[in-house]
C-alpha cells in the first residue's frame, strides 16, 4: 500500500474536518497488552505478556503512562463495553466516583464503575442488573490498576440479510416494477424445459428473486409453484437443496455471480449462469 505524503494526509484531513468529522492522526505507539481483563466477575489474569503497540492519536493519550487491554465478559454492557472490545487504561491507582477502573481483587482482576457512598464504603459497581455490586471490604485485598480513560470499540459488521432487507425495501418504495404472478408461472412453464436437475431450479428461483417476484429466502414458497406449473417435471426442486446452494456469490443478483467464488464450477456454472440470464429475460418480456 503506497504511504500518503504530508501534502495529502493534510488534504484528507482537511476533506473530513469539513464534512463535520474530528479527524485525529494515530500517531502514539501505546502498548497493547495480550490480557482478557473480566468485565464480569473477578478473574485471574495469570501471567500477561506484553503483545505489541497500537497507535493512538496524541490527545487521546496525554501524557501519563497508558496501556491498552481486551475485555472479556458483559457486565458492563450498558455501559457500551462488550466482550472484545479494547480499554486504554491510564495506570493510576486514584479514581473518582463514577470512573471506569481496573481493579486487583485478592490477585484477581475486573472492570466495574469505582463509586463511594453516602457512608464512605467503597463499590465497584457494574453496569448490567445480572451482577451484583461488589463492597470493598477491609479483608480484601484491593488495588486500582488503571482508570479507562478511552473506550476502543471492535469493529462491527453488518449481516449480510440485514443489508438485502434493507435494500429491497427500499428498492420497493421507489417503485421498481416487479413481474406478475402470471408472468412468473409462465416464465417457469417457458424456461421448465431447460432445467435437467433439480438444483438448477436454484438459477430460476434467484432471477425471480432479483426482479422482486419472489423474497428472499422463500424456498419452499418456490417449489411449491413449481410443483404446481409443472407437476410432470422428471426434476422437481427440493427446498433444502436449494437453501444449501445460497452460499458464496449465489447469496447474490445473478449479475454478480463469480465463476470462482460460487458453490458449483465448470460447466455447471456455466448451465446455472445460462438458465438464471433466461429466465431474467422471460420475467421482462
Amino acid at each position: 500500500m503506497k504511504a500518503l505524503t504530508q501534502k495529502e494526509m493534510q488534504e484528507m484531513l482537511t476533506m473530513l474536518t469539513l464534512s463535520g468529522m474530528c479527524p485525529m492522526v494515530c500517531d502514539t505507539a501505546v502498548p497493547y497488552y495480550e490480557a482478557n481483563v473480566p468485565a464480569g466477575v473477578p478473574a485471574d489474569l495469570g501471567d500477561v505478556e506484553r503483545g505489541d503497540y497500537i497507535m493512538l492519536p496524541r490527545e487521546l493519550v496525554g501524557m501519563s503512562p497508558t496501556v491498552v487491554v481486551n475485555v472479556r465478559g458483559d457486565s458492563m454492557k450498558d455501559a457500551g463495553i462488550e466482550e472484545g472490545d479494547r480499554l486504554e487504561l491510564r495506570l493510576t491507582d486514584c479514581a473518582r466516583d463514577g470512573d471506569i477502573v481496573v481493579a486487583c481483587i485478592d490477585g484477581e482482576s475486573t472492570v466495574k464503575s469505582y463509586f463511594v457512598d453516602e457512608n464512605g464504603c467503597q463499590w465497584l459497581v457494574p453496569s448490567n442488573d445480572a451482577y451484583d455490586a461488589i463492597c470493598l471490604t477491609e479483608d480484601m485485598q484491593v488495588h486500582i490498576v488503571g482508570v479507562v480513560v478511552n473506550h476502543i470499540k471492535k469493529c462491527p459488521r453488518t449481516s449480510w440479510n440485514n443489508c438485502m432487507k434493507s435494500i429491497r425495501r427500499t428498492k420497493g418504495k421507489l417503485g421498481s416494477r416487479t413481474p406478475s404472478k402470471e408472468k412468473m408461472e409462465r416464465t417457469i412453464l417457458r424456461v421448465a424445459g431447460e432445467v435437467k436437475h433439480g438444483r438448477q431450479w436454484f438459477a430460476v428461483y434467484r432471477s425471480m428473486v432479483d426482479k422482486g417476484g419472489l423474497t428472499e429466502g422463500a424456498f419452499s414458497e418456490f417449489c411449491e409453484a413449481v410443483a404446481r406449473i409443472v407437476p410432470e417435471h422428471g426434476h422437481l426442486p427440493n427446498a433444502v437443496e436449494l437453501r444449501r446452494l445460497s452460499v458464496q456469490s449465489f447469496r447474490k443478483s445473478a449479475s454478480l455471480w463469480e465463476r470462482g467464488d460460487a458453490p458449483v464450477s465448470g460447466s455447471r456454472y456455466d448451465d446455472y449462469l445460462r438458465l438464471a440470464r433466461l429466465t431474467a429475460a422471460e420475467l421482462v418480456k
